[in-house]
């Protein structure tokens, strides 16, 4: 089977073929007010910077990774990381110091073949190329929804045995030369009315409070009077020196 990546730049066509991408995706994380405003922006202004890692059989993705070059405090890397990153480099207004990761997305039928590995590899390997040295990541823990309720500092510090991180995504980037910096507490906030959120996760909220949502690294808020649902998730940041 041969693989191989190409540029948003290259086949601009490709980012209407994403959808089977997605499918991985709970519903309520495509509702991100950020991510309506400034997702089209990356294709548009950061072309060389969007990949599409195809089937040389089928012609299709089956993977794909979105970076952003962007200017950041890298001793102080933003609290509210992935919506404060694209609302900061989607304009292309400020001279960007970094980039930083945006997403991977595999096609589920191809998880567990080492796919996203490749995307963080070549997101590397073309901020290098572009003359970046530093690479950011707002990181959403891929097995942070089997722990909504534990606490994102403590599930950043667990370890497996050998002493590497026990989620397998943070995992992953520290293999590659990235390290831990800290949690980006507010990193996405995603707000909706309470029938949004019922629709969005097929559950039902009969009163307010806090509730556990398939799919979600932390609890969302639900408060009935106000007819509102308040997701704020936190991810965790890291760092490559490349």
């Amino acid at each position: 089977m041969s693989l191989r990546f190409v540029s948003a730049e290259e086949r601009p066509d490709l980012a209407a073929q994403r959808g089977p991408l997605l499918a991985g995706w709970p519903e309520f994380m495509f509702h991100d007010p950020v991510a309506g405003e400034c997702w089209d922006l990356l294709y548009e202004r950061f072309p060389a910077f969007q990949h599409f890692l195809l089937d040389d059989e089928t012609g299709e993705p089956v993977a794909d990774l979105s970076s952003l070059p962007v200017r950041v405090d890298l001793d102080a890397l933003p609290d509210r990381g992935w919506d404060e990153v694209m609302e900061r480099g989607t304009p292309g207004i400020e001279k960007p110091n970094a980039v930083s990761a945006i997403s991977v997305e595999v096609l589920p039928s191809r998880l567990g073949e080492g796919l996203s590995r490749l995307c963080l590899e070549r997101m590397r390997e073309n901020a290098a190329a572009h003359g970046f040295r530093d690479l950011v990541a707002p990181v959403r823990p891929n097995w942070k929804p089997r722990y909504p309720l534990v606490d994102i500092d403590r599930y950043a510090g667990w370890q497996t045995e050998e002493g590497l991180p026990l989620d397998p995504w943070v995992r992953t980037h520290i293999r590659l030369g990235g390290t831990i910096v800290k949690p980006c507490r507010r990193s996405m906030t995603i707000p909706g009315a309470v029938g949004d959120w019922e629709s969005w996760t097929g559950m039902s909220f009969p009163e307010s409070g806090d509730y556990v949502i398939p799919g979600a690294l932390t609890l969302v808020a639900i408060d009935r009077e106000a007819d509102l649902g308040l997701y704020v998730e936190p991810n965790v940041w890291l760092h490559h020196r490349l």
